[in-house]
């Protein structure tokens, strides 16, 4: 073989071999995340543990190659729609927060007590609001307190989609996702297990099935097999994270009725 064969084969070489490198790097290059969802939430003390804490952020973070999200939170203890539309477009009023941040979703969260005639007219007012910015209104349907179960929790349930389906927006129907959680006849351990010790508030479980319903219209995808919470068993974990994915695609089909 001559030089120049000799020198040509090398050049073979060298240039496959760059290839095999550059590909073996790529295997290695983790996937590209989608544009980071932001998000801001108005409600009241029902919210608190999911905004303080973290809890959508750290389970869309779990997520291989899911979008990140960003929450941010105007929540006043006890507050209704009605109260939040009346304080007017001050600063760090909820008026103010949607018309100056430019997010990609408003989450709006009623008080558990509401009637459907009261919730209706601001609902209405804030998602006109929010359309004028190009966000997206969801509705967020809390669980009722557990004095009021199961009736509370079936009017939550049924205003939701009632305006749900009136302003053509999605909802999180956590009323439902409890239900399918607790199951028939469910036992006082169980159920309490959800609750804060007033028994009217979300603990962590509650506040985490409320995240697993919320990251699910936010983004679309399962939060089945995403994180946990600290010291929560694999099969409650599992459990709620069930519970809030399947009662999202039965909502979400039913508001397309």
């Amino acid at each position: 073989m001559n030089m120049t064969s000799l020198n040509s084969t090398a050049a073979i070489l060298l240039a496959a071999l760059a290839v095999t490198q550059t590909w073996a790097a790529d295997t290695n290059i983790k996937p590209e995340r989608p544009k980071t969802i932001r998000v801001l939430m108005i409600g009241n003390s029902q919210c608190p543990l999911i905004v303080n804490n973290h809890l959508i952020e750290n389970l869309a973070e779990s997520s291989k190659d899911g979008p990140l999200i960003e929450i941010t939170g105007c929540v006043k203890g006890g507050a209704t729609l009605k109260s939040h539309w009346d304080a007017g477009t001050g600063p760090k009023s909820a008026r103010e927060m949607i018309a100056g941040g430019k997010w990609d979703f408003v989450v709006l969260q009623e008080i558990y007590n509401i009637k459907e005639e009261d919730m209706r007219p601001y609902a209405v007012l804030f998602h006109d609001l929010i359309k004028k910015t190009g966000a997206q209104t969801v509705l967020f349907g809390t669980a009722s307190i557990i004095s009021d179960y199961p009736k509370g929790f079936e009017r939550l349930h049924q205003a939701h989609m009632n305006i749900g389906k009136e302003l053509g927006v999605p909802i999180v129907d956590s009323s439902y996702a409890y239900f399918k959680y607790l199951g028939d006849n469910p036992s006082a351990e169980k159920m309490e297990g959800l609750f804060a010790k007033d028994k009217a508030h979300p603990g962590m479980w509650g506040s985490y099935i409320y995240t697993c319903g919320i990251y699910s219209v936010l983004t679309g995808r399962t939060p089945v097999g995403l994180a946990a919470l600290a010291d929560m068993p694999a099969d409650v974990a599992k459990a709620l994270q069930e519970a809030a994915w399947t009662q999202y695609q039965e909502t979400m089909a039913a508001l397309k009725k």
